[in-house]
């Protein structure tokens, strides 16, 4: 399996809230967008049995962080993040991969907000509760992760659908993603 840097998630992550309408979602926020991170190792994990990126993740006051993603867009403070910062090509990344980010980004970025996904890491029994202390900003193991996973699946775990079914997303000639108009609509 393909591995990737949390930056380059993170870029296809605000790719896509960026493209979404306003008055719908509420942007990627730091916050929002080191927890969807967490979620993602998450469902790679229960998924693929396997990390998808090798950075650690840590346990911070506000729940779990990836400290290169949030070093890079902690000037935005609380605001949305206006512009990815990388030229990650998406053209590129496996489709079970970008299957996988989809479904995270569906299942978590659409119904949550930061505040609502800190609230869901820190609930008792998560890797986040299990490692945090004050001030120490430990790190959240893979195995410690998995072991939630498995006791606790993620909504992104179904069954793969055959191909025929699954529309995967096109992209404009600068590669930035373009889901279908109709992708997010109930």
């Amino acid at each position: 399996m393909q591995r990737l840097n949390p930056t380059a998630i993170s870029d296809f992550y605000i790719t896509l809230a960026n493209a979404g309408d306003p008055d719908e979602d509420d942007g990627m926020t730091n916050l929002k967008l080191n927890k969807l991170l967490f979620l993602t190792q998450a469902a790679s994990l229960q998924r693929y049995g396997r990390t998808l990126f090798d950075t650690p993740i840590e346990a911070w006051k506000y729940g779990p962080v990836v400290r290169p993603v949030y070093e890079k867009y902690k000037e935005y403070g609380r605001d949305s993040i206006p512009t990815p910062r990388s030229g990650f090509d998406w053209r590129t990344l496996d489709p079970d991969i970008l299957n996988l980010l989809c479904d995270v980004y569906a299942a978590y970025a659409v119904d949550y907000t930061g505040t609502g996904l800190m609230r869901l890491t820190h609930m008792p029994g998560t890797p986040w509760s299990d490692v945090y202390e004050p001030g120490e900003n430990r790190t959240i193991s893979p195995q410690r992760i998995l072991q939630w996973v498995s006791a606790h699946p993620l909504r992104t775990n179904t069954p793969p659908m055959p191909e025929r079914m699954v529309e995967q997303p096109s992209f404009t000639p600068d590669g930035e993603v373009m889901l279908p108009a109709d992708w997010m609509d109930d």
